[in-house]
């Protein structure tokens, strides 16, 4: 039934002039859906990756003007796809929130720029005893995208990137549902795909002085074991933390990208972090952009005091990961 009504929405889609934000694929009505962002017609495809924007009307736990500035900056870039690593809104519990979020980004919409959520602890924020209200209103918010009852999901972003987007808010030791399905996906990319992006919200590698939350760390676990025997080469980012950090560990890249407009956090840049961030504020979002043999990210940071002087935006980390083949 699922799946008829998938085909059902496309026919409509296609009848009524709307266009989908990306192509669903499903092979099993009842596994988590797998999206399609196509490559556009020639030269690289750029995608925008980043976190902890918080939308919500409440002044004191958000930086509403660095989050509307980095929106709008993300719009003109007209990227293939945005994904966000969790804590979209402030109060999951809270219907409005997702009403700052969905107001907020009309410029995304009116580009046909797909959204792809990743849950963060924010989305379960008001939902302490029952978390069904909270992840209602997450699905509700994502309608076009037809997550209900999945929590977690894949896209293919061109052809030969894959992101899978976790829930790091859900169990991912050995044996629980959500890591044999992240197994499965693993062992099942094609030989097409030269790059694994992983998005979720608690990083897995982080400074170690911040606190681990859930299993996130189960994730750097296996890619330590099992990443240098991959075709595909493996990136990491996460948010929660209200900064921007990175670091390499056995062959993978982690990134830290919690800059979206939450109320900014210090990252003591120890222990093998390898911006080198100098400014303590890092409000940004990351810019990733595949080509045939190599992925490039950039960090494009706005100083939020600045306002809408031009030098506000500054990229101030970049690195590139080239495919294996």
């Amino acid at each position: 039934m699922r799946a008829i009504s998938l085909k059902l929405l496309t026919v409509l889609a296609v009848l009524g002039g709307l266009v989908l934000p990306a192509r669903t694929v499903r092979a099993d009505a009842d596994a988590p859906p797998r999206f399609e962002v196509a490559s556009p017609g020639g030269g690289p495809l750029v995608f925008v990756a980043y976190g902890d924007t918080r939308f919500t009307q409440r002044v004191d736990v958000v930086n509403a003007t660095a989050r509307r500035a980095l929106v709008e900056k993300i719009a003109s870039e007209k990227p293939a796809a945005i994904l966000i690593g969790g804590d979209l809104v402030y109060d999951g519990s809270d219907p409005g929130d997702y009403q700052t979020y969905r107001s907020e980004t009309t410029a995304w919409s009116q580009e046909k720029i797909p959204v792809f959520p990743a849950l963060g602890n924010h989305e379960f924020k008001g939902c302490a005893d029952d978390a069904s209200m909270c992840l209602e209103n997450w699905w509700n918010a994502f309608g076009d995208l037809s997550l209900r009852p999945h929590r977690w999901y894949s896209v293919a972003i061109g052809s030969n990137l894959v992101a899978l987007v976790l829930d790091s808010d859900a169990p991912l030791k050995p044996g629980s549902e959500q890591r044999v399905w992240f197994e499965e996906q693993i062992a099942g990319v094609s030989a097409a795909v030269k790059f694994i992006l992983i998005v979720l919200h608690y990083p897995p590698v982080r400074d170690p002085l911040f606190p681990r939350m859930r299993d996130e760390k189960e994730i750097a676990r296996y890619l330590s074991r099992h990443a240098n025997s991959l075709r595909a080469r493996v990136l990491v980012v996460g948010s929660h933390v209200h900064n921007y950090e990175r670091y390499s560990r056995d062959g993978v890249n982690y990134v830290v990208s919690g800059g979206g407009g939450a109320k900014p956090v210090p990252a003591p840049r120890m222990f093998g972090e390898l911006s080198h961030l100098r400014t303590g504020v890092n409000f940004h979002y990351l810019r990733l952009t595949v080509s045939d043999d190599r992925l490039t990210a950039v960090m494009v940071r706005y100083d939020a005091a600045k306002g809408a002087d031009p030098f506000a935006w500054t990229e101030p980390d970049r690195f590139e990961i080239r495919a294996r083949n």
